[in-house]
């Protein structure tokens, strides 16, 4: 008996070690992957707000015209670290009183103390 407590113990230490193979532990975060973020995070919330303000700015400059868009909600939102931070933005806005939906990126960079943010993308769905 005291002759198989020994390769038992290894045994088992192997089989644990190879079902907790990573996939039941926490997932480690792949570089440059995107991750989600709570869309009440006070970076997400900042980054929403830009998003909105330089679309607005690109709708005038396109329309030539006063135009009024602001932001209803954040539905989702990812993170992607890159040189700074992409955030991935799924937004309800309203543009002129009428409801619509919206897809933006918002780059960020902590140390561009000139221009932090800039709007990457903005895709109506």
């Amino acid at each position: 008996m005291k002759k198989l407590i020994i390769p038992l113990c290894v045994l088992l230490i192997t089989l644990f070690t190879v079902l907790l193979d990573g996939d039941c532990l926490a997932q480690e975060q792949i570089s440059g992957g995107r991750t989600l973020a709570a869309v009440t995070k006070p970076e997400v919330v900042a980054a929403a707000h830009f998003a909105v303000a330089e679309q607005a700015k690109v709708i005038e400059k396109e329309l030539k015209t006063a135009t009024k868009l602001s932001l209803v909600t954040i539905i989702s939102a990812e993170e992607q670290v890159v040189s700074g931070m992409n955030y991935h933005l799924a937004l309800k806005v309203k543009l002129n009183g009428k409801r619509k939906k919206a897809e933006a990126t918002v780059w960020w960079q902590a140390w561009n103390k000139d221009a932090p943010y800039k709007l990457t993308a903005w895709k109506w769905k």
